[in-house]
């Protein structure tokens, strides 16, 4: 790998400092420049370069396996690019080691191995890999223009080296200079494309169910035709015997509403006291306990708490924070999150009832006082407003995933409770806390989860993307209590739509989880040291034949400054034939494999082809086969050959 002194070894000190893992750093630092002061050298065959290859191929996705198991996407892509360098490093060490100054394409891509040629083309890989270091230093990017600086200079460092002489130095700095800053105005510029993005329409980007925004939750009232969710499992429960299901696991509420979507306006957080993976949400003694083994593809999630959680221990987070609505989030890396939640009997997670509990949006404010009327809640207690809206959605209400357009000139909530008297559990949700303070109650409404299906595999409750739910808060008897009105066949109804992969897909999330609580359990030192100790007995198995085969040492002449490597069956006749045939005007070109050299002479019976190949086979043994050749087999090539070019002076065949 032909790169500038030491450009390499800068890389991976750009790296190290943008990933914070110096021990790594250095220790692929000794790995890479150790080849400038040892003179060992070894002759790979493409076999032994294509071993490598593959050996690569495989740690890179046993690494991608691990981090996917450990972390999901895109956190797993993203570290799988950081750490790219290392896992290609052994076919790195190989070239770095070996004769070799270039490496055949077939090494690289299994596809031309299967079509080989007489020509095969080779590359020098050393700016390649010196690119792979920079595109890992920028998956671990922290930020701030320190990285682009050194990205600049990291790229300005060869360029001077092969500046055209037809530039002056000059124009060479300008031109540089001007292509810097053009970088740097389309990389802010990007930044805040992004930003904008992700402010304008989150939806685009959330990729999952299980991410909760606190501060706007938009519904699909809008939406016509069958809402499907998937099945895939983003929880998994393990609640106390007494604690009786469905359980619902409270993320987030919401105390605003206007067209189709509820908003925090009275939302701000606090960080909660605490540290030492323990935070307590309230002073009552708990009297349940509920272990929670969540999933956060993005990090710092917002918890799914059930109501009257007073503590949450056993979390590895920097810090807890509550809004006034009760949404609990964590500072937390992206992967599993576990904790568990103590919950105490009569605990009250929210603020008191503002302003907006009470409000009623214009468009369908006629509509929900009528319907109060209706059923009996205008002047009732609020108990009583809590008890007979139950029984109003009770009946005469079913849940539907399929959804028809709306009467003209009404909303999607209006129609829902004069006209279809179906929906989701959103609609139930919204008309529930709308009409309770149409009642003239406080409400709220809120966002979480759904508990009610047990796995006997894992002994726990499996809480999948499907069950993801809405539902209304009242405020009662001087606290916050949950009213979920949703017809309770509305999980068999998603139910039914579960794919017929549905069993497989739960395997395979099962391994995966199991497989992360292993690796949880282990420490970090244990880890790394267990992942390096099968990288380097791999890696050991898979060079022991190539380094047995042939070791040189490496002498450079003083005054040529040429490397000469005494290599393995140096001494073989056939490089007499070799030479016999190039005076006779059959020259081989350079990187041309011995075996397609000679087929391109099977045409010229007079040279005796068959002969050539016997001989080219036997000098091949002797080259690459690590027994060589014995005392008999030695003595045919060397008599073989003597008779060939005895048969074919110079002056014998012109081409």
């Amino acid at each position: 790998m032909k790169l500038p002194p030491f450009l390499l070894s800068a890389a991976v000190l750009f790296w190290g400092w943008q990933t914070g893992l110096w021990i790594p750093a250095l220790v692929a630092l000794v790995l890479l420049e150790a080849p400038r002061v040892w003179s060992r050298r070894w002759t790979f065959a493409s076999a032994d370069l294509n071993r490598f290859s593959d050996f690569c191929a495989l740690l890179a996705g046993g690494v991608g396996v691990l981090f996917y198991f450990n972390y999901g996407n895109p956190r797993a892509v993203i570290l799988l690019f950081e750490w790219l360098p290392f896992v290609l490093m052994p076919l790195a060490l190989a070239l770095l080691w070996s004769t070799h100054g270039e490496v055949p394409l077939t090494v690289l891509f299994w596809g031309l191995r299967r079509q080989p040629t007489d020509r095969p083309r080779s590359i020098n890989v050393g700016y390649p890999y010196f690119a792979v270091w920079l595109l890992a230093a920028s998956a671990a990017n922290r930020g701030g223009s320190g990285f682009y600086l050194a990205v600049a200079l990291l790229m300005a460092w060869p360029l001077a080296l092969h500046r055209p002489r037809s530039f002056s130095l000059g124009s060479w700095v300008g031109m540089l200079g001007l292509a810097v800053a053009l970088g740097y105005a389309g990389q802010v510029g990007l930044n805040r494309l992004q930003l904008w993005l992700e402010g304008a329409a989150p939806e685009w980007i959330s990729g999952s169910g299980s991410r909760t925004d606190p501060y706007r939750s938009t519904t699909d009232f809008g939406t016509v035709g069958e809402l499907k969710q998937s099945d895939s499992i983003v929880m998994r429960v393990v609640a106390d015997p007494e604690i009786k299901t469905p359980l619902l696991l409270h993320r987030a509420s919401y105390d605003f509403y206007s067209g189709g979507t509820w908003i925090a306006r009275n939302g701000s957080f606090t960080l909660l006291e605490g540290g030492a993976s323990t935070w307590q949400l309230g002073p009552q003694a708990p009297v349940h306990k509920v272990q929670i083994h969540d999933f956060s593809p993005g990090g710092n999630p917002i918890l799914a708490l059930p109501a009257g959680t007073v503590r949450v221990s056993g979390l590895n987070a920097a810090s807890l924070k509550r809004n006034t609505l009760g949404a609990v989030q964590a500072e937390a890396p992206p992967g599993y999150v576990d904790f568990e939640a103590a919950l105490a009997a009569a605990a009250d997670d929210e603020a008191p009832p503002a302003e907006n509990d009470l409000r009623l949006p214009v468009a369908e404010e006629a509509v929900l006082r009528h319907v109060a009327v209706q059923f009996g809640g205008a002047r009732a207690a609020p108990a009583d407003v809590m008890r007979r809206i139950r029984e109003y959605f009770g009946t005469g209400y079913a849940y539907a995933t399929y959804l028809k357009e709306a009467v003209a000139d009404r909303t999607r909530l209006a129609d829902f409770l004069l006209t279809t008297h179906a929906g989701h559990c959103e609609y139930f949700a919204t008309a529930t806390v709308l009409l309770a303070r149409a009642a003239g109650v406080p409400a709220r409404y809120a966002t979480g989860f759904s508990v009610t299906e047990y796995s006997k595999l894992e002994h726990a409750y499996l809480v999948r993307e499907r069950h993801a739910h809405a539902w209304a808060r009242l405020y009662v008897n001087g606290r916050w209590q949950d009213l979920d009105t949703t017809p309770a066949t509305w999980v068999e109804v998603e139910g039914a739509h579960a794919s017929r992969w549905a069993p497989l897909y739960d395997l395979l999330s099962w391994a995966r989880y199991a497989l992360s609580r292993w690796l949880k359990g282990l420490s970090a030192t244990a880890l790394y040291g267990s992942a390096a100790l099968v990288a380097l007995a791999g890696l050991a198995w898979l060079a022991r034949g190539a380094l047995r085969r042939r070791a040189h040492d490496l002498q450079v002449g003083e005054g040529a400054g040429q490397a000469s490597v005494a290599r393995a069956g140096a001494d073989s006749e056939f490089y007499l034939i070799e030479r016999r045939l190039a005076e006779l005007g059959w020259v081989r070109e350079s990187a041309q494999p011995m075996l397609g050299w000679l087929q391109t002479l099977a045409g010229n019976p007079h040279l005796d082809p068959d002969m050539l190949r016997q001989l080219a086979l036997l000098h091949y043994r002797l080259r690459f086969d690590p027994a060589g050749l014995d005392a008999a087999e030695r003595g045919v090539l060397r008599q073989r050959a003597a008779e060939w070019l005895e048969c074919h002076p110079v002056h014998s065949l012109t081409r």
